[in-house]
C-alpha cells in the first residue's frame, strides 16, 4: 500500500514538471488477502512464591554443653514453601507486518 502511494506522489511530482499530457499504463497491484498479521507467542504463567508461607518450627537460642565448653547457638525459624498463580500460561497474539 505505501508502495502505491509513493508510486502516486512520484507520477504526480513528474507530471508536473513536464508539459501536460494524458497517459494511460497499467499498474500491477498486489493486495495481501489478510487484513492484519499476527505471530502466536506463548506467555508463561506468573507464581508467587513465598519461602516463608507456613511456619514449622520458631527460631530458638540454646546452649550446646561439653565436657568443659558451653555455646550459646541460634537455630533459624523452619517454613515450608508456599506458591499462588498470579496469571495462568496463555498465548497472546503480536500483531507484525504482513
Amino acid at each position: 500500500m505505501k508502495y502505491v502511494a509513493a508510486m502516486g506522489l512520484a507520477a504526480l511530482c513528474i507530471a508536473s514538471a513536464a508539459p501536460a499530457s494524458a497517459e494511460t499504463y497499467v499498474e500491477r497491484v498486489t493486495v495481501s488477502p489478510n487484513i492484519a498479521c499476527y505471530n502466536r507467542v506463548y506467555v508463561p504463567a506468573r507464581v508467587l512464591v513465598n519461602t516463608r508461607g507456613s511456619l514449622v518450627r520458631a527460631e530458638s537460642i540454646g546452649w550446646v554443653t561439653g565436657p568443659d565448653r558451653w555455646d550459646r547457638v541460634r537455630s533459624p525459624a523452619t517454613y515450608i514453601q508456599t506458591r499462588r498463580t498470579v496469571e495462568a500460561d496463555h498465548f497472546t497474539l503480536v500483531r507484525r507486518p504482513c
